[in-house]
């Protein structure tokens, strides 16, 4: 196996932990349930029973509908995880070929989504998802390569094949041609991509799979990468694309490269040099029968922007900025007066004038199209939480949507408002799960759109005068079939517009009377696709809405005097986002390759084309679709597919696990394991052997299992080992050939208050040393907790431990018996990309027990740190490098990326201090399958300086697997 195959699978995990994060501290203690049909197995808490069962249902189908279209099936149970982490549409799934799973959430999309266009969400999930495994979890056909990855994970993940392109094209062309939905045919998508191909902007072949800062760079493997496979499909052949993937998986292993090459013509690379100048080329030609363009460019802006809003006295403007800096994406809510910056164009004529005076010659460069509005006031997101959807409640408060964090570790979409003269925050709901809204009666209502547990439903709520908001009604119950979206208030508070999506249906745009509850169909252009971004006209007397027709969208206006329904836009632009500044003026905004700019349309001058056929059927043709078409979508539970049960310690599966350790300090080692778990981690248990092979310094066997299925948590490590003190790579204290065994146990309880994490803890242990035996019981806590504010940011940690016990190696020189505490504070900080961090950690000892605590060694799966509250572990320095009583370590570092700048000071009792400088890092993966949870990866290099001895330089790392 490659080293870069084995990074690759590892990266794979990580990647689907930090990208879906929060998915890793899923709460393992709740009632989780499994219904087990023949084919998979769903797990699941009672609030998501019916959507859980619903979709195994849904799975069963897909299964049997994939088969009859490519003949392939997965041999192996499919685990499917049933969650809502995050309050918001996604999945992801993990195909390794002996134990494939999925993590379905709950939460459908909303309108402007580029997923909308669907049978039903979960339809379009569990297929998506379910095709991703079929496709990149087929078993080798080579018995060697097929069985070494069904006993060794990492194995196993280094196989999968593809780029990220390859891998979310293929199910997303699938998604689409067994349901004639999906982003394949989504007018939205389709009128982007032609905007970036008039632009020259398409990514090229080695763009396609990254994830960049670039506007949408992340969203191309899937929205051009499927249209490259439809163009191969059709220009070659369905059979000949098929063919790619039967040579994958063959005897003779192949890249996706090498299978693609040997049946078409040409690369992979090459061929989609084709596709992209033929779809450029259709792009342009429609571009040539546009009309001119009636909007004109009002505020140039770049990156996501999304939601602008006008403020009453309609002075201030208010729009969401999102930029992507490398892994973090910065969101800041903006606010911009609305008249225009006269002081920026006088800078510039005069600095224009100043130009050539200077030099009469010179050729100065052109004004910008518009002159950037004046900021007002700005708010950055909180610890990374987000900000959707502002409102105004007044002139001097926002209503904004952004994310809370429950005890339960579970994010939720709730309401927050600032206020812009004091720059304060308040929360107005906990976890009530609020997603789009409006403000209505001068503030005091508020109508918005709730989704809990997969659910939708439009509610009414009440915000009193010391703003707190509680739930007045319910306008709909909570429904799986329905997703309701985008809730507008008419300007007389009189109608309620609002977006729903019932299951095999198209979104349409509903008018409710709040008096009377009357209900009637805002009509749209006949064979529309696309719908959303509703905005009532100034008077209430027409609405606006953005919808998508024969791969473009247009904004569209209803007038409710005469029925009549005209665009007044031509199609080229891709518009979102109208909203009213006047009776006569719009804005808009428009997308291009660098992220949406805002626009304005004089409505009154615009070229209005009258829709002559509108429709209010939201009703969908299906003739789309492939001739393996899957049913419609449904709702629905079939008991007899299977049966429910307790989840337990869950689906246990194991793997061999490899690990190993260089430390120029003490020595090598490697380990040999197995391990089994399930994905929620609920029960997990370990052995290993460990073994120096080359100097035998340290070698040893252990074994640990945890359980985390009740709200205290329980851990165990046994463990024996052999370490020879004085044949490291670096001096110690020469104790000869050490011998030692023990038993740990440890009983946690953590708890959580919104980014203040607890944790207490009991610890017990046993141990017998050179014949000797000892013991100690310790309390202890860890207190972590944190503050970012995007420009700056505060993380602090804080532990202690406080022990009694007693050792009778020491009693031939002293007392046996003794106490002791053990602790760390940490505090960083960040501030414009600069980040600076401080610690100390100290031990002490009952000074009359013996020299108890050791400085020096590395923790592995055999000695793991947790374990061994005397052994005060520090990479850069050999096992039992000094002994005492008291310790204290200071330490200054500077983050870096995978890492830390760092120098710190060892002092222990009254010995030589021992002062160190360099870069450390350690990567610990908490979530995943079972080969790569609880994966430790420690690397670092350090310049040693011992107050009287010469000075070394000392490297590391070690991988391995410690709970």
């Amino acid at each position: 196996m490659h080293i870069s195959k084995t990074l690759k699978a590892i990266s794979l995990a990580l990647f689907a932990t930090t990208s879906y994060a929060k998915t890793d501290q899923l709460d393992n203690s709740k009632n989780w349930q499994t219904f087990e049909t023949e084919n998979f197995r769903v797990h699941f808490t009672p609030e998501y029973e019916q959507w859980a069962l619903s979709s195994a249902r849904e799975m069963e189908a897909v299964r049997t509908l994939v088969e009859q279209q490519q003949g392939r099936v997965l041999s192996e149970k499919v685990d499917a995880y049933i969650i809502d982490p995050l309050n918001a549409a996604n999945g992801f799934a993990v195909p390794l070929s002996h134990k494939p799973y999925m993590a379905l959430f709950a939460t459908p999309p909303m309108s402007d989504s580029v997923i909308s266009n669907s049978t039903g969400w979960q339809q379009l999930l569990v297929l998506h998802e379910y095709v991703h495994l079929v496709h990149l979890a087929q078993k080798s056909r080579s018995n060697i390569r097929s069985k070494v990855a069904g006993w060794y994970d990492i194995y196993d993940a280094s196989q999968i094949k593809g780029e990220r392109w390859v891998a979310e094209g293929y199910a997303t062309l699938l998604e689409s041609k067994m349901t004639g939905r999906g982003r394949l045919y989504n007018n939205y998508v389709e009128s982007i991509l032609q905007q970036f191909a008039r632009q020259g902007a398409l990514p090229s072949y080695a763009e396609l799979s990254n994830i960049n800062n670039d506007f949408m760079s992340g969203s191309m493997a899937y929205l051009v990468g499927v249209r490259y496979l439809k163009w191969l499909e059709e220009n070659y052949g369905e059979q000949t694309l098929d063919a790619v993937w039967t040579r994958w998986t063959a005897v003779k292993n192949r890249t996706f490269n090498q299978a693609f090459d040997g049946v078409f013509p040409q690369s992979a690379q090459n061929l989609y040099q084709r596709f992209i100048a033929e779809y450029t080329f259709q792009a342009l030609q429609k571009e040539v029968n546009y009309p001119a363009i009636d909007s004109t460019l009002w505020l140039d802006l770049s990156g996501y922007v999304s939601a602008p809003s006008i403020s009453p006295n309609g002075q201030h403007l208010a729009v969401v900025e999102k930029t992507k800096n490398d892994d973090e994406t910065n969101v800041t809510l903006q606010v911009y007066k609305t008249e225009e910056n006269t002081e920026a164009k006088k800078e510039y004529d005069e600095e224009v004038a100043e130009l050539l005076k200077d030099d009469p010659k010179d050729i100065a460069a052109k004004a910008p199209k518009v002159f950037k509005r004046k900021q007002a006031y700005s708010l950055s997101q909180t610890n990374h939480r987000d900000i959707n959807d502002p409102r105004w409640l007044d002139n001097d408060h926002i209503i904004y949507r952004s994310m809370s964090l429950s005890s339960a570790n579970e994010f939720h979409q709730d309401l927050f408002v600032w206020q812009l003269s004091n720059n304060t925050v308040t929360q107005l709901s906990n976890e009530q799960n609020l997603r789009r809204f409006d403000i209505a009666d001068n503030g005091q209502t508020i109508y918005a759109e709730r989704n809990r547990y997969g659910k939708s439903q439009l509610v009414q709520l009440s915000l009193n005068t010391n703003k707190q908001l509680s739930t007045e009604s319910e306008l709909t119950p909570a429904s799986l079939e329905h997703v309701y979206d985008f809730p507008r208030i008419s300007p007389d508070q009189k109608q309620l517009a609002y977006l729903v999506s019932t299951l095999n249906k198209k979104w349409a745009l509903k008018i409710k009377n709040i008096i009377t509850g009357k209900e009637e169909t805002v009509p749209a252009p006949e064979n529309y696709q696309f719908l959303s971004f509703p905005e009532w006209a100034k008077d209430g007397k027409s609405i606006f809405f953005v919808a998508g027709l024969d791969k473009q969208t247009k904004l569209y206006q209803y007038n409710f005097t005469d029925n009549s329904l005209v665009s007044i836009t031509s199609g080229e632009q891709p518009v979102t986002w109208p909203v009213a500044m006047n009776e006569n003026e719009l804005l808009h905004l428009a997308i291009n390759s660098n992220g949406p700019d805002i626009y304005q349309l004089p409505v009154n001058k615009a070229k209005k084309t009258t829709i002559t056929n509108p429709t209010t059927s939201a009703t969908v043709t299906r003739n789309l679709a492939s001739s393996h078409q899957l049913a419609k979508a449904d709702i629905a539970i079939n008991s007899a597919l299977g049966e429910q049960s307790s989840y337990g310690i869950g689906p246990q599966q194991g793997t061999v696990t490899l690990g190993g350790n260089f430390y120029s300090a003490s020595s090598s080692m490697l380990e040999l394991g197995y391990k089994s778990g399930d994905v929620l981690g609920r029960f997990d248990w370990q052995a290993n052997i460990s073994q120096d092979l080359s100097s035998n310094i340290l070698s040893g066997f252990s074994a640990s299992a945890r359980w985390h299925g009740w709200p205290i948590k329980v851990m165990a490590h046994g463990y024996q080992f052999k370490l020879k003190t004085n044949q490291q790579y670096q001096d110690a204290i020469n104790l000869g050939h050490l011998k030692e065994k023990g038993l740990f146990v440890e009983a946690s309880y953590p708890m959580q208050f919104d980014t203040l994490k607890l944790n207490a803890f009991a610890q017990g242990k046993v141990a017998n040393k050179d014949s000797f035996d000892s013991h100690y019981f310790s309390l202890g806590l860890v207190q972590r907790w944190s503050l970012d504010k995007q420009s700056w940011g505060v993380n602090q940690n804080f532990n202690t431990t406080v022990l009694q016990g007693q050792d009778d190696y020491y009693q031939q020189n002293s007392s046996s018996s003794y106490q002791g505490s053990n602790g760390e504070f940490d505090i960083n900080a960040h501030f414009k990309g600069y980040g600076f961090g401080v610690s100390y950690i100290w031990a002490n000892r009952t000074s009359d027990a013996g020299n108890i605590l050791s400085l020096g060694g590395y923790s592995a799966s055999l000695i793991q740190e947790k374990a061994h509250l005397n052994k005060l572990l520090t990479p850069e320095l050999a096992f039992y490098s000094l002994q005492a009583n008291d310790y204290e370590q200071m330490q200054a570092y500077i983050p870096v990326s995978f890492g830390q700048l760092f120098y710190r000071r060892h002092k222990m009792g009254t010995q030589e201090e021992i002062d160190s400088y360099g870069f450390s890092g350690v990567i610990h993966n908490s979530f995943g399958f079972t080969g790569i949870t609880d994966l430790e990866i420690n690397y670092g290099v350090a310049q040693v300086n011992p107050e009287n001895k010469k000075s070394d330089t000392q490297g590391w790392i070690g991988v391995s697997h410690q709970f």
